[in-house]
């Protein structure tokens, strides 16, 4: 009885899975794309007001930039953690992600037909995913890994995670230089869908996992009902 508690123990646990080092890497991988785009606008700061002529209210219509992506985010980290616990994690990680690419995309375009407007719009849609992204990839992380390990894969995802915003600093004042700045800031969505990919990816192993489980908790109930 002993071996056999111990093997269901050992399958059971996400956390004595080694795919948890796989999903480690995608999680930190998901999100570079966020890290990327949430600055990219600090970035070319300088570039989008040459780009716009040097227009007197440019400093106010830039501060609105991040006013939009922060200010719902006061309190959406609270229902998107309720929607992750309610919707799961692997929906929730989907769907914040959309968000964050289709905001980029709309700032992108926005960018691209030299419309504030549209700009704002985007980077709204952009907050309403970015901080509640964070939140799911966190619960996808918890889901994998406890006691010690947990604070390690906190640490190595937040460091990874920050590559996002130096490869930002260094790449995109490149890129406007070299290719133009509407290159520039479509070359941030590219980095969404990478996002996205990565996303994607832990789906399989995820959901596999979970099925794993359920289908030994089965058993573990059978057997400790016939025993």
């Amino acid at each position: 009885m002993k071996s056999d508690e111990a093997s269901i123990q050992f399958i059971t646990e996400k956390c004595q899975s080694s795919y948890r080092w796989l999903i480690l890497l995608l999680g930190c991988l998901m999100m570079v794309g966020p890290y990327y785009c949430v600055d990219i606008a600090a970035a070319l700061k300088s570039q989008i007001d040459d780009y716009f002529g040097n227009s007197n209210d440019y400093e106010v219509n830039f501060s609105l930039l991040y006013t939009l992506y922060a200010a719902p985010n006061v309190i959406l980290p609270f229902f998107g953690g309720y929607a992750i616990d309610r919707f799961g994690v692997r929906m929730c990680l989907l769907l914040f992600i959309s968000l964050i690419a289709l905001g980029q995309t709309i700032f992108s375009f926005g960018i691209s037909i030299k419309s504030w407007p549209v700009m704002f719009v985007g980077r709204l849609i952009f907050g309403l995913g970015g901080e509640c992204f964070g939140v799911a990839n966190s619960a996808l992380l918890t889901d994998w890994f406890k006691g010690r390990e947990l604070a390690f894969a906190f640490g190595i995802n937040l460091s990874i995670s920050k590559l996002g915003s130096v490869i930002n600093n260094i790449l995109s004042p490149a890129l406007a230089q070299k290719f133009g700045i509407e290159f520039a800031v479509w070359f941030g969505t590219i980095f969404c869908g990478f996002s996205i990919a990565c996303v994607l990816l832990t789906f399989p192993t995820d959901k596999a996992m979970d099925i794993k489980i359920a289908r030994l908790a089965d058993r573990v109930d059978n057997y400790y009902f016939l025993w």
